[in-house]
């Protein structure tokens, strides 16, 4: 039986394995062969059935690494629209350089007016970014048939991969209380930025620290989380906008009555109220006293007549 052995990397070692083995069994359900990894080296060996069925399986193991050594992490349309907002960074810089150069030379008209057309031109590397991280984003993640429990941030600038880290992890604990989602968030390892650049995985993971989130990192680049669903209002979702719990009217206190039982409260001043009140509790006062008399006059008569 024919083989063959490819040397590769640890980091793609990863690669070709893939998450809980899924790639390299998907490598070997598709070819019939079958694909082992071998720790000396590292080394990829493949056995075949014929010759026909080793090209195919070296090709797919091939096609893989050769993936990780030179990756497109932007795809067609994410690429074009970084080269656009990275050239109009340039004619921005280029713009503010030559107004430096006339104001120098005296000509401050000219050098205004070419200040407007780099802070214009500033406007529109802003947005064509913000549009080229959406479309990096979906590349990577949507576009590979990925769901919202998986974020590869590859391709992305830092604050854009941490917004959109945010608003993902908000929908998730936007899920009713008690459930958990499994959370894969991929930052990399870094491999391929520049010296000093590998800032990405250290934010991501600073971040779910803050949030209270149990995780584990399963390799070199990517992150297991664990998000508790609460049923809290989603802030900011760019797709459905701000959502908020209905307020809740809290019921009364025990030793409180409904506002319904309270008797309104008279319209009348309480500094009229208060003479009004006391001549009639005098007047009141007075009738009773003439009452007292009559009967002690009465009673005196009846003694009187009693004695004679």
């Amino acid at each position: 039986m024919p083989e063959q052995c490819i040397d590769i990397t640890t980091v793609q070692i990863g690669h070709v394995v893939g998450k809980g083995g899924a790639t390299i069994k998907d490598i070997q359900e598709r070819t019939g062969a079958k694909v082992e990894i071998l720790k000396e080296g590292p080394q990829v060996k493949i056995t075949a059935d014929d010759d026909a069925q080793l090209a195919a399986t070296v090709a797919e193991v091939n096609k893989i690494v050769e993936n990780q050594e030179n990756p497109d992490y932007e795809g067609p349309e994410g690429s074009r629209l970084r080269a656009e907002a990275n050239a109009l960074g340039d004619k921005r810089s280029k713009l503010y350089d030559e107004a430096t150069k006339k104001r120098e030379g005296g000509d401050h008209e000219g050098a205004n007016k070419l200040v407007k057309e780099g802070k214009k031109a500033g406007e529109e590397m802003q947005a064509r970014h913000r549009e080229a991280a959406a479309a990096i984003a979906k590349f990577n993640n949507e576009d590979k048939g990925k769901g919202e429990e998986y974020f590869d941030m590859h391709g992305l600038h830092e604050d854009e991969a941490m917004e959109m880290l945010k608003e993902r992890v908000a929908k998730l604990e936007a899920k009713p209380e008690g459930t958990v989602t499994e959370f894969e968030v991929i930052p990399g390892a870094g491999h391929h930025s520049a010296p000093g650049a590998q800032k990405l995985k250290g934010a991501t993971e600073a971040f779910l620290k803050e949030k209270g989130f149990d995780y584990e990192a399963v390799n070199a680049g990517t992150f297991m989380a664990k998000i508790p669903g609460t049923g809290e209002a989603i802030v900011s979702a760019p797709e459905e906008g701000d959502r908020k719990k209905p307020k809740v009217e809290e019921a009364p206190k025990a030793d409180e009555k409904p506002k319904a039982e309270q008797k309104p409260a008279s319209s009348e001043p309480a500094d009229k109220k208060k003479p009004e009140e006391a001549a009639a509790k005098k007047k009141d006062d007075k009738a009773k006293d003439a009452d007292k008399e009559d009967k002690k006059k009465k009673e005196k008569g009846k003694s009187c007549c009693a004695c004679m």
